[in-house]
Parts: C-alpha cells; sequence; structure tokens
C-alpha cells in the first residue's frame, strides 16, 4: 500500500469541490442537529449537514472502513450482510445464550476512539494519521461519546470491539460454542447446556479486559433458552426444522398493515404513526414517507424469509405487493 498525506487523499477524491481547510477547521457543532427521539426512553440521533456527511464518507473510505474487524462473527453494518446473517450461525445449536452492551455508542468514548483509529494505522493508505488525529477524532465524536446518526459510527463501532471479538471467539471455540454479534447484540449457542454457563461473567470480564471497563452487558436483556421453547434472536424465529422465519407478531402487524393500505388509508396511516410513535405535534409524514414504510417492512420479512413473501402474494395478489416492495427503492432514487 502506498501512503500519502490526509490533503493529498482528500484533494484527489473532490477535487476542489470542497475544502481541506474547512475539513481541519470548521465548528463541527455546527454540521449536525439532534434529533431526539420522540418516545420515553429512545435514544438520542444526530442529523449531519451535508459538509459532515461529505467528510464522514472521506473518512469511511480512507479510514474507518479499513479498520480491522472479525469478519467471522461481527456482520453489522457491512455490505452484502446483516442481522440474518448473524442468526445463520446459530440455527442447527439447541442452548443459547444473547444479551447486548448497555448504552453501546454512549459507552465508545474519545480514548477508545482514538486508540481504534490508531491501532488500524497499518490498514489504511494515510501517511499522516498521527498528525491529524484529533481531528478525526474531534469529527466523529460528540462530546465524550460516538453519536448515533452519523455515518461513521456505524463502521467504528465494529472496529472498536475487534480485539474482544477475537478473544470470546477464541473462548466460545473452547467450549465448543459459536458466537457472533450484530451491533450490541452478542448470541451464543450451542449443543450442551453446560457449555453456556457463566457466560455473563464470561463476557462481563472480557469486555472489560479486551475493550473498556465502560462496556457493561445490560442484565436485565440477558436471557438463556434452548429448542423446544420460543428461539427468538434480533427479531427472528429459528424454527425447529432449523429454518430462519420472522416472528409471528411481526407478520401478523405486517398483514393487518397491508389490509388497511388496501382498504382504509386512514387506519392504516395511523398504524403506521403508531408503530413509529409520532405524536400529533411532529411534522406531518407525506404519502411516500408511509408507503417507503410499508415497502421497508415488506422488503424486511422478505430478506428472512421468502416464502412468507410469496404467502403474501397469495394473500393480497402478486402485482400489490411486488409493487410495494420496489416502490421503498424508487424514492431513494
Amino acid at each position: 500500500m502506498t501512503k500519502q498525506p490526509l490533503q493529498k487523499l482528500f484533494d484527489a477524491m473532490y477535487h476542489g469541490k470542497f475544502s481541506f481547510h474547512d475539513f481541519l477547521q470548521s465548528p463541527v457543532e455546527t454540521n449536525y442537529e439532534i434529533a431526539a427521539g420522540n418516545a420515553s426512553g429512545s435514544r438520542t440521533l444526530f442529523k449531519p449537514k451535508e459538509n459532515l456527511k461529505t467528510y464522514h464518507r472521506f473518512l469511511n473510505l480512507f479510514l474507518f472502513e479499513l479498520l480491522p474487524i472479525n469478519e467471522r462473527v461481527v456482520f453489522s453494518y457491512r455490505k452484502g450482510f446483516s442481522a440474518v446473517n448473524a442468526v445463520q450461525k446459530h440455527t442447527k445449536s439447541k442452548y443459547f445464550f444473547q444479551t447486548d452492551i448497555k448504552s453501546f455508542f454512549d459507552s465508545i468514548d474519545r480514548s477508545l476512539t482514538q486508540k481504534t483509529i490508531l491501532a488500524g494505522e497499518e490498514c489504511c493508505p494515510i501517511e499522516d494519521l498521527h498528525k491529524h488525529i484529533d481531528r478525526i477524532v474531534d469529527l466523529v465524536c460528540v462530546g465524550d461519546s460516538l453519536p448515533v446518526g452519523l455515518p461513521a459510527s456505524a463502521p467504528l463501532s465494529n472496529a472498536v470491539l475487534v480485539n474482544f471479538d477475537h478473544e470470546l471467539e477464541q473462548l466460545c471455540e473452547q467450549r465448543e460454542l459459536i458466537y457472533s454479534r450484530y451491533a450490541d447484540d452478542i448470541i451464543i449457542s450451542g449443543q450442551k447446556h453446560e457449555h453456556l454457563l457463566d457466560l455473563e461473567v464470561l463476557v462481563q470480564e472480557t469486555l472489560h479486559q479486551f475493550c473498556s471497563e465502560k462496556f457493561f452487558i445490560h442484565y436485565g436483556k440477558t436471557r438463556f433458552f434452548q429448542v423446544g421453547g420460543k428461539v427468538k434472536i434480533l427479531g427472528m424465529m429459528i424454527l425447529p426444522t432449523g429454518k430462519i422465519s420472522v416472528d409471528t407478531k411481526k407478520k401478523n402487524d405486517l398483514e393487518v398493515l397491508i389490509h388497511f393500505y388496501l382498504n382504509d388509508r386512514g387506519r392504516f396511516k395511523d398504524m403506521v404513526n403508531k408503530n413509529k410513535k409520532r405524536s400529533e405535534s411532529d411534522e406531518e409524514l407525506s404519502e411516500d414517507d408511509y408507503i417507503a414504510y410499508l415497502s421497508g417492512n415488506i422488503n424486511y420479512v422478505d430478506s428472512i424469509d421468502p416464502a412468507y413473501t410469496d404467502k403474501l402474494r397469495r394473500k393480497f395478489g402478486s402485482t400489490t405487493i411486488d409493487i410495494l416492495k420496489y416502490s421503498g427503492f424508487a424514492k431513494e432514487k
């Protein structure tokens, strides 16, 4: 790999359309908007303005997406992969453990962000990374944490856990267990119940030793379950046959949503607003927004269980389902 100065890479990508001086000097706090969640307990989202989006895209391309991750176990925010891949690894298991990391993004502080970036220095083409590291951290962190909603947060959140992922994968292999991760969701499974004993302690100690003492597993969301009961992981069901399908409630809600879309647009919109936890004070959605929501749900279930999409075609008509399925893509363009 031929390394080059950051400015040379920036100028080669944008050919003067964006200023490297602004990249280095523009106040970050004026380049994003805060979109607080409209439901109690929901996380605060940050909406970047166009110039900050540009800076993040550049840094993603030349730095953050090149940082080392354990591709065998982590499936979040990776092109061509989804939560289905994280669950797929466990379809032949009998016993399951699931937990998540409490306040995950808020716990990724500036120090860990900088440490993660510098640890991946050999993997990126930036010659003067150390010279610009403070500014790079300023561009991606808000206060002392990695915010949800900014483009760089996703690849960085994968990379900060690389040492934890390597160690936990090895520990699980020693116990004849399977490990996968999707963002802050940790899934471990195996054939024998005794191999899953004390996993809460193992995962917590590994987080502290190999990542950050600010990371704690969410004991309120930690659970053990087994085949014979309801095996639901990341909103997906592992059926006794080993097939992955969508949760029954999700299927029922989607069918009601399609029925109202076809027969009662008022109730359809009310249901969308309720599902999105929107209040009367929120800005009204456009007709395209409502249809895009329905389209997104159809594409979600189709990505998990295409056979169920065929069932929807038989129930509501192939033309209806296919038009709705692709309408979301049309809006994105």
